[in-house]
């Protein structure tokens, strides 16, 4: 049974920070959004309906994990058809209907024959492969940006966070889970490492 993402477990044993709970993540990211990019703040869409969320698990084929259902839950993704008010760094966060969308363009142009494998890549944890249903994009800007991966190889975890597309070799999971992104998000804009560009342009520090 998966965990909760809205209940904090504590510390646990390792060393990295525990990531925030989707909701306390998407409380700094709204406050701060309303306070910098009020236009930005003003298209995020309302919850996700189960039925969406029914509807997005069956095209990956896959279980949505609990932390990534959690924040859709709260907000299914931007309205953003001028990509002109963006999540951050030009990123667009999908709605359920663009992620559909989306996953069967890359299927159309790409496949997702797991047998047709890239040889010159070494997989670890991400197949080497140039597209897979099992992966679901989540931010958008011309055609690139992250994503879940959903059927990852055995040393890999289910939910952990990919940039897509994958164009060289199988680079390893950037994030271990949308919580851990979402998270990862939210505490770079309540600690002010980000700028505005005018009028409404988000960009993280790097």
């Amino acid at each position: 049974m998966p965990s909760d993402p809205n209940v904090d477990p504590g510390s646990g044993s390792g060393s990295s920070p525990e990531p925030l709970t989707i909701d306390a993540a998407w409380d700094i990211i709204e406050r701060v959004l309303h306070d910098r990019v009020p236009a930005v703040a003003a298209t995020l869409r309302g919850p996700a309906s189960e039925e969406d969320l029914a509807r997005l698990s069956a095209t990956t084929g896959k279980p949505l994990p609990e932390d990534f259902a959690a924040s859709l839950r709260r907000h299914d993704g931007q309205d953003n058809p001028t990509k002109l008010l963006d999540f951050f760094d030009h990123f667009t966060l999908m709605s359920v209907d663009a992620m559909i969308e989306h996953s069967e363009l890359l299927v159309d142009a790409l496949g997702d024959d797991l047998e047709d494998t890239i040889d010159w890549m070494t997989p670890d944890r991400v197949r080497p492969i140039s597209n897979c249903r099992g992966w679901l994009q989540f931010v958008e800007a011309e055609g690139q940006g992250y994503g879940l991966d959903l059927d990852p190889l055995p040393a890999g975890t289910p939910g952990q966070v990919i940039y897509m597309p994958i164009d060289g070799p199988t680079p390893a999971p950037e994030f271990p889970s949308f919580r851990a992104w979402l998270s990862h998000f939210a505490v770079a804009l309540d600690e002010g490492r980000f700028r505005i560009d005018e009028p409404d342009g988000l960009w993280l520090e790097r």
